[in-house]
């Protein structure tokens, strides 16, 4: 069972508005979060909250700086046009999944400062024709309606260019062991990367390397976010958390996919985006501490931060943890609690446990 205070930090970073472009209400959160437990804090140019948090002083020896990313943005929409009926016409920030949009509950983050909700509509079933009824609703084909009646009083409340973002309140399942929400892609990593600063600010005397989080922006639209925190910060190693896949519902085949479901715990990466060093002390720590995991391969690069992180400057050995997630990209994203605690364990001790990760530089 979720604890309570987890339940609340995950309902709070799931609800909060973040769309791609528009982070500011979940980076003040995050940063009013962890500011204290941090030796630095810092917003960079593009948005990215960069959190420093040093290990134990020694003189003696160089300590590594180890960067873990995960991005705090999430998928969502723009107004494109209001018309002169009072429908807003949008275009989609990220991948969408068109066939859940017509009849959702959306909130326009309007330029004035007010949260504006609306619903997305479309022809009733009754007027759609059969042919219709057999393809799924382009973007093009759906409009938000606000409830009013011309552009005129749209307008004295909805800009073009304002965020949207789908209306959706975090809950618990029966068991209050699995959750779903919306955003959970990827502030589930928040999650972790907030739950980490807040052990290792009490662990500072057993670790032996700095830490930088950062929590990335626009990662959804081209992990352009992490492009420029990871030139900024230029680490010497990076871990990248993000979420995965869990296919075990009807329909999905694990022989084309993979092998992941809620409960299977961390889900460690293999591929030539992530150096195979790290990766593999990250198997040992799993193996060696009984933390259950699985692996999954990715023979391109990740779609994830660690494709521009490993490709930074004169490079950057990345690894990439994932959390398993069902029905990803949409406003019931759902996941189990104890994998997220399975993957704060791994970091933890990896970064406790693993003292010649330098080598990995030589």
């Amino acid at each position: 069972m979720i604890h309570e205070e987890d339940f609340q930090l995950i309902k709070h970073l799931t609800e909060i508005q973040g769309c791609v472009g528009n982070e500011t209400r979940i980076r003040e959160y995050i940063l009013n979060h962890v500011k204290t437990y941090c030796d630095k804090t810092e917003i960079d140019k593009i948005g990215n909250l960069i959190c420093y948090l040093n290990g134990k002083k020694d003189t003696s020896t160089s300590k590594p700086k180890i960067l873990l990313d995960a991005h705090m943005d999430e998928i969502g929409f723009m107004v494109r046009y209001i018309d002169k009926n009072g429908f807003i016409r949008f275009a989609a920030l990220g991948g969408q999944n068109m066939r859940i949009l017509p009849g959702q509950t959306v909130i326009i983050h309007s330029s004035s400062g007010k949260d504006i909700i609306g619903v997305i509509g479309e022809k009733a079933l009754h007027l759609i024709s059969k042919e219709e009824r057999k393809k799924v609703s382009s973007i093009e084909d759906l409009f938000i309606d606000i409830g009013l009646s011309s552009d005129k009083e749209v307008k004295e409340h909805v800009s073009i260019g304002d965020y949207i973002t789908l209306k959706q309140e975090c809950h618990p399942f029966i068991n209050h062991e699995r959750i779903f929400a919306k955003a959970l892609d990827n502030r589930l990593s928040c999650f972790v990367l907030i739950k980490l600063i807040k052990e290792f600010a009490s662990l500072r005397n057993e670790l032996d390397k700095d830490l930088i989080f950062l929590f990335a922006v626009q990662e959804e639209i081209g992990v352009r976010g992490s492009t420029v925190g990871a030139y900024k910060l230029n680490p010497d190693l990076a871990i990248v958390l993000d979420v995965t896949h869990a296919i075990d519902y009807p329909g999905v085949s694990k022989d084309k996919y993979q092998e992941c479901y809620l409960g299977c715990g961390a889900a460690i990466v293999i591929g030539p985006n992530l150096d195979p060093k790290m990766t593999r002390m990250l198997i040992n720590v799993a193996r060696d501490e009984k933390i259950p995991f699985v692996l999954e391969a990715e023979p391109r690069p990740t779609p994830t931060d660690a494709r521009a992180i490993q490709m930074t400057k004169s490079g950057i050995p990345c690894a990439l943890i994932e959390i398993p997630l069902r029905y990803m990209h949409t406003n019931i994203e759902t996941f189990e609690y104890k994998d997220a605690l399975h993957v704060i364990k791994l970091i933890k001790l990896f970064l406790l446990k693993e003292r010649d990760v330098m080598k990995l530089n030589g």
